[in-house]
């Protein structure tokens, strides 16, 4: 997906195996129950493969060591690996691992290899240019877009405005009659099968969307067809929905008790006697993922059996979707995966390979579906506007007594799993351990906010929205106790230990170490001229631990605001490949940029207001900063991941400058220039 694991898990094996790295060569398997679970998404490659990837290449070594000790009739105790040969120091003899490999594939396995000690690595843990970028830079990497197919067609689908609407008449005869086109029809709605395997349940709302297919012999001639289209739509009661709708409903349902999804203490008690109580509401938009690649897939259909070439992130959710739709078993569904040009969660979604399957099977031939930039940006999974009421309160000394946060936003659960989940299952509220475990008094409460929009995991999921929301409103109480963002922040984190919270608990020291990183490698202490300050915020998920500080130069006067600077720590345990974690790093804060100072989706009558990058703008070169410093913590923990842990913190250590450079306080992303000067 580009996020490097084509380095960082051929990394892992050639450690091991004691290869040459210089002759690793990595191929992308086609989906296959031997390989097990495919997918990529929630930074959960490396994290999840570590281990067995270790030992799969310690067992390939051990077995090639036993092959050249038989074929020496020595002793497997007596011979070494190494850089791919087997050396036997006694007699000075070498076997390379070429004239092994028939002999060790006939032995048994181990079944539980020695592994090397971290202190005896070569590879793993050395900065290592990636394998894919020849491939990237010479042409020969095949995205989906890139696939031919002997025969393929080209389909273009006009798709319903509304979310759940269905063509009720269309222009059929006309179309089909421009050049070059073979076949215009209707395209019904399939339901998907969810991202990672879960059953959907009853109300679910995870479906492609109805439309009108033209397939032509080329591109160009599909979509010039295409703009012939006139049709008519039946839409669904969501038509009736907009932005300012969903936002007063958001509003409406926080501003009385929501369920409660977690209290601890008395929260009333202790905050109806704080010394000083503060308030504010945070807000947040939908958001499309915009990928550089617009969605596609290539499909022929033929003999009941599909095969698929799909820039997919979960291979094995595209051929059960598929299989479904087209009604055929699932091992009748072949999946060839190409390279993917960025997914942040929404190549978890398998509507294109759907599309492409029913659209060749109506066709009779293979058929590749190619969305157009304005298909993508109006036919997305958006990640879902969100509205956050805080409350907290202060004691005497400036401590936190109190916090109560209540949050609405549409739920991505209830639109995959559908209706009856618990409020705790379909409340928008991962990653919140802090501060949550650290206030006495604490009070979490969230309320499903109904919307007819389709919902999608976005990069970091809702710690996205919702860390913009805590940690600007954490350094809203660390002022208003009139005390250092740092300080407060590592106060009320507390003396190093461990907490017992699931999972792996909650390492305090780990977490304070990449705050004090983070503000010592920015100089948070060092004045800065007026216009000018920083702004910190710190995020833990996925196994990782993230901290970043903003330096912004900014004018409320003039609405002009620059980020000149981001210094970001990361704990993600033992790094695999640091370069591949600092190229991690940066892309995600610049990702996490767009969101804090570009991107919205808007709707209008159910409708989706932009179409394209000058409407639903992305970071530009020019909006970048300067300056990113990317900080890794040295560990020997088992690795964490890297795509998403660097996305949180961006928007609200940005928010957090801005508010030390003007003392504006700015609550609503994305944040722009007339809100800087309107705050």
């Amino acid at each position: 997906m580009g996020e490097g694991v084509r380095t960082a898990l051929p990394m892992i094996v050639a450690e091991e195996l004691c290869c040459d790295w210089r002759h690793v060569q990595v191929v992308e398997a086609d989906l296959d129950p031997k390989y097990g679970n495919q997918l990529t998404g929630g930074s959960l490659s490396v994290r999840t493969s570590y281990e067995t990837l270790r030992k799969a290449g310690a067992a390939a070594r051990e077995m090639l060591i036993s092959a050249a000790a038989i074929e020496w009739n020595v002793r497997h105790s007596e011979c070494r690996a190494e850089n791919g040969s087997v050396l036997h120091p006694k007699t000075s003899r070498s076997l390379p691992y070429t004239q092994l490999l028939a002999a060790a594939a006939i032995l048994p396995p181990p079944a539980d290899p020695p592994l090397k000690e971290q202190s005896d690595f070569q590879l793993i843990g050395k900065p290592t240019p990636r394998t894919d970028t020849p491939q990237k830079i010479n042409g020969a990497a095949q995205f989906g877009l890139d696939v031919r197919v002997p025969g393929m067609l080209v389909a273009s689908i006009e798709r319903s405005p509304v979310y759940g609407g269905t063509p009720r008449s269309f222009n059929a005869a006309e179309v089909k009659s421009a050049p070059h086109v073979r076949a215009v029809f209707e395209l019904k709605s399939a339901h998907l099968t969810h991202q990672f395997g879960e059953t959907s349940g009853p109300g679910s709302r995870n479906y492609t969307c109805a439309g009108v297919a033209v397939v032509a012999d080329s591109t160009w001639a599909a979509l010039a067809a295409r703009k012939l289209l006139k049709v008519e739509w039946n839409e669904p009661p969501s038509s009736a929905e907009s932005t300012a709708t969903l936002r007063e409903k958001m509003l409406r349902l926080t501003s009385q008790p929501c369920p409660v999804i977690r209290n601890d203490g008395d929260f009333e008690k202790a905050h109806a006697s704080a010394a000083k109580r503060i308030e504010a509401v945070y807000e947040l938009p939908f958001l499309a993922h915009a990928t550089m690649e617009p969605m596609n897939c290539t499909a022929h259909f033929r003999d009941g059996e599909c095969e698929l070439w799909a820039p997919t992130q979960v291979p094995a959710a595209a051929a059960d979707s598929v299989a479904q739709a087209l009604g055929i078993p699932r091992d009748r569904v072949k999946v060839h995966i190409t390279f993917i040009g960025g997914g942040f969660g929404r190549r978890l979604i398998q509507d294109y390979a759907v599309e492409a399957a029913l659209i060749s099977r109506e066709a009779g031939a293979p058929v590749q579906v190619v969305w157009t930039r304005e298909d993508d940006i109006r036919h997305d999974f958006y990640r879902p506007a969100a509205y956050h009421a805080f409350q907290a309160g202060l004691d005497v000394r400036g401590n936190l007594v109190s916090w109560r946060h209540r949050g609405s936003s549409p739920s991505i659960e209830t639109f995959y799993n559908g209706t009856g989940l618990s409020p705790q299952n379909a409340a928008q509220v991962d990653s919140l351990d802090f501060p949550a475990l650290f206030i006495s008094n604490f009070r979490l409460e969230f309320a499903v906010a109904d919307s007819g929009m389709p919902l999608g995991y976005w990069r970091s999921v809702d710690a996205s929205g919702n860390q913009f929301a805590l940690s600007g409103f954490f350094d809203e109480a660390a002022h208003a106790a009139g005390r250092d963002p740092v300080e407060f922040l590592l106060a009320t984190l507390g003396p190093s230990r461990k907490i017992d919270a699931g999972d792996d608990g909650i390492d305090v020291a780990r977490r304070r170490a990449v705050i004090e990183l983070a503000a010592e490698k920015s100089n948070w202490h060092q004045p800065l001229p007026a216009g000018r300050g920083r702004g910190i915020a710190a995020a833990a998920g996925w196994g990782s631990l993230v901290a970043q500080v903003a330096e912004v130069t900014c004018d409320a006067k003039k609405g002009t605001l620059r980020v000149d600077r981001i210094v970001c720590a990361i704990d993600c345990g033992f790094a695999v490949n640091p370069l591949g974690v600092r190229a991690q790093m940066e892309g995600a804060i610049n990702f996490g940029l767009a969101q804090t100072l570009k991107s919205a989706i808007t709707v209008t009558r159910g409708r989706i207001d932009q179409s394209n990058f000058h409407d639903y703008e992305v970071l530009r070169l020019s909006d970048a900063p300067a300056q990113i410093d990317v900080h890794i913590v040295p560990s020997t923990n088992a690795p964490g991941g890297c795509g998403e842990p660097g996305v949180p913190p961006v928007a609200p250590a940005v928010a957090n400058a801005i508010f030390a450079a003007t003392g504006k306080r700015l609550r609503k992303l994305p944040i722009r220039a007339e809100d800087l000067r309107s705050a």
